[in-house]
């Protein structure tokens, strides 16, 4: 039932439908009753004033903060665990050997062994280093180290040398101090790199490691695959690398085979980018020619005070 209020009722005019008095239209009277609702409310406010929001903590940098501190307090007993890291060569028709041989310890220093280190392979007899890797997998590799040092030697990581191009791209590339120029062959690829800091990318920096023509042939090589990992491990912590950190972490993870679990593996990883790679040697020894093979011969004696001073 419709309700007139008083001074509504005119002369007896005809209207068009749905128009009431004034020409406004019942919508338009009904939208201008809900605005004269809507600012008799109290506590309403004119629609000019923006209510001010409630102050709130920054959730996000405190939530990073807090994961952060889990992690070092969960990682930091894993400072004292040793990782064997082996290059290997392998090949498509052949056993794998190990190319490189480096002993780390998280927060500590690397230990390099050259390949040719003459041990005693439990199981198996005197030989090479690098034929562990062969003969029993990374596992009998890992206890032939531990024999070696006299430290327990935990973890490996087996890194395919395919796998350093790949891994070295995703970063975007490693800048190192080339000492002298590198040029040869690389299964039938040239490899020319000047002397000189240079930014290599991942064909050249796997050049960079497997070169032995220089006059300290495998010694040399090792220092250059020592100067190598400090280079990755620099880039790899560099704030400018953030942004490919995934990609890069995805190309390692294809490209290792190891025994510790992602979160052990980032534990390491986090531990090497906070502290740094410590002191880095070569094991003590002399090559020599036993029975016409080339052998390093360990020094024990000298070999005993370089592993306290890396990985003890």
């Amino acid at each position: 039932m419709k309700v007139f209020r008083a001074g509504q009722l005119g002369r007896n005019v005809e209207r068009p439908p749905g128009r009431e008095s004034g020409g406004r239209s019942r919508d338009e009277q009904h939208r201008t009753a809900r605005r004269r609702e809507e600012r008799a409310r109290p506590g309403a406010l004119p629609r000019t004033e923006s209510v001010p929001r409630e102050r709130r903590l920054p959730v996000l940098p405190l939530l990073l903060l807090a994961v952060l501190a889990v992690l070092v307090v969960l990682a930091w007993p894993f400072g004292g665990q040793r990782v064997v890291l082996l290059g290997s060569d392998a090949r498509a028709d052949e056993a794998s050997r190990s190319d490189t041989v480096v002993v780390a310890k998280g927060g500590g220093g690397m230990l390099a062994v050259p390949r040719d280190t003459l041990v005693t392979i439990p199981g198996v007899g005197e030989g090479k280093i690098n034929a562990a890797l062969a003969t029993g997998g990374p596992e009998l590799a890992t206890e032939t180290l531990s024999d070696l040092t006299g430290e327990p030697v935990g973890y490996y990581v087996v890194l395919d040398f395919g796998g350093v191009e790949e891994i070295v791209d995703a970063l975007g590339g490693i800048t190192i101090n080339v000492e002298e120029p590198i040029d040869y062959g690389l299964e039938g690829t040239p490899v020319s790199i000047p002397a000189g800091e240079q930014t290599l990318s991942g064909e050249e920096a796997l050049g960079y490691v497997r070169y032995r023509g220089t006059p300290t042939a495998d010694i040399g090589r090792i220092e250059r695959q020592q100067r190598f990992l400090q280079a990755l491990a620099s880039e790899a912590t560099s704030p400018t690398k953030l942004p490919r950190l995934p990609g890069t972490a995805l190309a390692v993870w294809r490209n290792v085979e190891t025994n510790m679990n992602p979160v052990r593996a980032a534990f390491f990883a986090a531990r090497v980018g906070v502290f740094g790679i410590g002191e880095t040697e070569i094991y003590p020894g002399t090559p020599q020619y036993i029975d016409g093979i080339s052998y390093w011969v360990p020094d024990r004696e000298a070999g005993e005070r370089v592993v306290q001073e890396t990985i003890g």
